[in-house]
């Protein structure tokens, strides 16, 4: 990445991430705009440093939330000195500003999402470097919030290091809010058991194989930790400590204590609490991460009562709740529809979903806002579903968001195969218009023949038909993309930054076409 030298560049361009195949390829853009203002200003105050810069634009930014009369008396004290040597220079507005001020947090941005990127290497999966920057750069366009708390009255108080510790608060805080996983790595294991709720607790240990009986003893345990282990509640919660040995000794005393009050003889030693603690632990992050058992330990598995919820987690493929989800899928906005079927049916990551249709949306300009809409589409798909299930099963209580939470992964299965049929339904119907289907299960076979020695002559040889292939899959790729554009009403050639993902669906497709037609042969 090419290095910001001048103050000019530094409160003008803006960081972007150019072709994602390669690594690090960080490219800056100049915003003509800010370079004129910035240039004027420069001029004006040739000795000024980056610092003198960041102050002044946050100066500017601090003051359009104080009242209207303060706001214009500290305008002319703040501003004199700046008026008076750029002459009829104008000063900045805070639009302006606040742009200024975002262009030289860019590094600050870059500085924190590789940070949260490192805090969160077990999220890679999910979310790309590019991401973490995007989150980064929301919180600082615009970034009047970002310095709510900022002292301006502190002269040793560097905005860029100040900028550098909020913005990596906030998208971590961000990660946390929107992603289970990182939840269940947010927590210390004594941090865990104190934020989890005692039917958490109970649900976790079912789905660890728990006996009811066993349970009740686990649930006592915590209760007795939750009533002695306090600590410090000033502490993040990843950074409680483990109980100490007086603490232990303490939850021990309690739990035989009540053991003896419910007529229970067996004494319990300090050791054997700790054991339990930790199998309570362990149960307690798998089911934060929804994790499930390997089948091989499913017959250790015992008095497991399937709830109203878990019956519907086992119905996920049942028609009724495919026509349901499909129902409610149909009455969704538009964008909506069209964003899930380009997140699970094309499986784009949300920046590629932003260079897709940020032409058509509007509103739909940068990844925080497509995350944003994601989040609303579900919950609300997702509460619906709840509801409408109610109807036709009243035995479901739903009691609470947590419940809701409990069929968000099946819903999600379901969607994707939705989302994904109805990409399929385009190719069937170009397939049908041009009969490739029997093509490419010919060709497929006389390729399959050429590459075994034989001994009669074939209709073509191995590169003619490789090429009649490649022709065939160019041509559903080409027309499935413009049947998209014009279902999705999307720009001409919109789709085209995609056509990677593109082929990928089309060579799903046709693998699923050639196994039909060579009835379940896999060649």
């Amino acid at each position: 990445m090419k290095k910001r030298e001048d103050i000019v560049e530094k409160f003008s361009t803006f960081l972007s991430f150019g072709n994602a195949n390669i690594a690090r390829n960080l490219i800056w853009h100049t915003d003509p705009e800010l370079e004129r203002y910035i240039k004027r200003l420069v001029k004006s105050e040739p000795e000024a440093n980056k610092e003198f810069w960041a102050r002044y634009f946050l100066k500017i930014l601090t003051e359009v939330s104080h009242s209207q009369s303060r706001e214009a008396e500290n305008k002319k004290d703040t501003r004199t000195q700046i008026q008076a040597n750029a002459g009829k220079s104008s000063v900045p507005s805070s639009s302006i500003a606040g742009r200024h001020l975002s262009a030289y947090l860019q590094e600050a941005c870059l500085w924190a999402s590789q940070k949260t990127y490192q805090r969160f290497k077990f999220l890679r999966h999910k979310y790309p470097l590019e991401e973490y920057f995007q989150i980064a750069n929301s919180a600082a366009n615009p970034p009047a919030k970002l310095f709510k708390n900022f002292n301006l009255e502190h002269p040793q108080t560097n905005i860029e290091g100040y900028a550098k510790t909020a913005l990596v608060r906030f998208v971590s805080n961000t990660i946390y809010r929107q992603d289970i996983e990182a939840k269940r790595e947010k927590f210390s294991d004594y941090g865990l058991l104190k934020h989890l709720t005692n039917k958490e607790l109970r649900e976790a240990l079912t789905y660890q194989g728990i006996n009811n009986n066993q349970i009740l003893s686990y649930c006592l345990v915590w209760q007795c930790l939750d009533e002695i282990y306090q600590p410090n509640q000033s502490l993040v919660n990843r950074n409680f400590k483990y109980p100490s040995e007086t603490q232990l000794t303490q939850i021990t005393f309690r739990y035989n204590q009540r053991q003896n009050q419910l007529n229970s003889s067996t004494a319990t030693s300090v050791d054997k609490i700790q054991d339990m603690l930790s199998t309570c632990i362990k149960a307690a992050r798998d089911y934060r991460t929804k994790r499930f058992l390997p089948l091989e330990q499913y017959d250790t598995i015992s008095d497991l009562m399937p709830t109203p919820w878990d019956t519907l987690l086992q119905q996920e493929a049942s028609e009724q709740v495919q026509s349901l989800i499909w129902q409610l899928f149909s009455n969704m906005p538009e964008a909506g529809q069209i964003i899930f079927q380009l997140l699970l049916g094309l499986n784009l990551t949300q920046i590629e979903i932003v260079a897709v249709l940020k032409t058509k949306y509007p509103e739909l300009q940068k990844q925080y806002q497509v995350a944003r809409h994601l989040a609303r589409y579900n919950k609300n798909l997702l509460k619906d579903l709840a509801n409408e299930w109610q109807k036709i099963n009243p035995e479901v209580c739903l009691n609470d968001d947590k419940d809701i939470e409990r069929i968000k992964d099946a819903m999600g299965e379901c969607l994707q195969s939705l989302c994904q049929n109805l990409l399929y339904s385009t190719l069937d119907k170009i397939e049908e218009q041009c009969n490739h289907s029997k093509k490419l299960s010919t060709l497929t076979n006389e390729i399959n023949m050429l590459k075994q020695p034989r001994l009669e002559p074939l209709i073509v040889d191995l590169s003619e038909a490789s090429n009649m292939l490649r022709e065939i899959k160019q041509n559903l790729i080409d027309c499935f993309q413009e049947e998209l554009e014009i279902n999705m009403i999307l720009p001409k050639t919109s789709l085209k930054l995609v056509e990677a993902k593109i082929e990928i669906l089309v060579d799903e497709w046709i693998k699923g076409k050639l196994y039909v037609a060579n009835k379940g042969e896999v060649r």
